[in-house]
């Protein structure tokens, strides 16, 4: 299979995974308890959701390792795509997506196998601790490099009409207001929204493309 066709593929997961993320985020995490940021900084409830249901903190951190392998394949198939008339800015978009997947799997990993044992020895301190180390990875991972790749591709896209002008605007804004929500966070509902229409619309262009 090509690398357009695979890269297409990604960037249909990404959107696919986005969608778990909000469907968590809107619906399963508060039926746990956890509703506002004032409850994920709470450890009593986030050992009480933990030990309610592990599966779901499983597949949300899941989601994170998924997501960063999803993005690298999306942009090496733009990189191919686009990287002969806009070099510099295929390869900083390729620097920007293999930080930004570095941080997701560390955010992944540690959900995944650090938190339960903090959880089942009920230890506080540690929970802050892994808590901050997480938070921080994700939200660098998601809102400033991520950010920046989205916001490259867009521009690389628009100097080389390698996608259609409104899909590389698109990806301009989607890239903009990822960055933003860096220090805004009341945009993130913003960015998963768009997120799930980028992805799914550069995945349809990247699927349709000759091989």
């Amino acid at each position: 299979m090509k690398l357009q066709k695979i890269g297409g593929i990604g960037s249909i997961g990404t959107a696919i995974l986005i969608v778990i993320i909000l469907v968590i985020i809107t619906i399963v995490f508060p039926n746990l308890g956890l509703v506002g940021p004032s409850d994920w900084n709470d450890p009593v409830k986030i050992f009480d959701a933990m030990s309610a249901s592990p599966i779901t903190f499983f597949i949300f951190n899941l989601d994170f390792i998924l997501f960063s392998i999803a993005s690298i394949l999306v942009v090496l198939a733009l990189r191919e795509r686009m990287y002969a008339s806009a070099p510099n800015l295929m390869r900083l978009a390729m620097i920007g997506v293999s930080i930004s997947c570095a941080l997701w799997l560390a955010t992944g990993i540690i959900g995944i196998v650090g938190m339960p044992s903090i959880v089942s020895a009920k230890d506080i301190s540690a929970f802050r601790a892994v808590t901050t180390v997480h938070y921080a990875l994700g939200g660098v991972a998601g809102y400033f490099t991520h950010g920046w790749t989205l916001l490259l591709i867009g521009w690389a896209a628009l100097k080389t009409k390698s996608l259609s002008k409104i899909l590389s605007y698109f990806l301009v804004l989607a890239g903009v207001v990822n960055i933003l929500e860096f220090v805004v966070q009341p945009l993130m509902f913003v960015t998963i929204l768009l997120g799930i229409v980028w992805g799914l619309w550069l995945g349809i262009v990247l699927l349709r493309s000759k091989t």
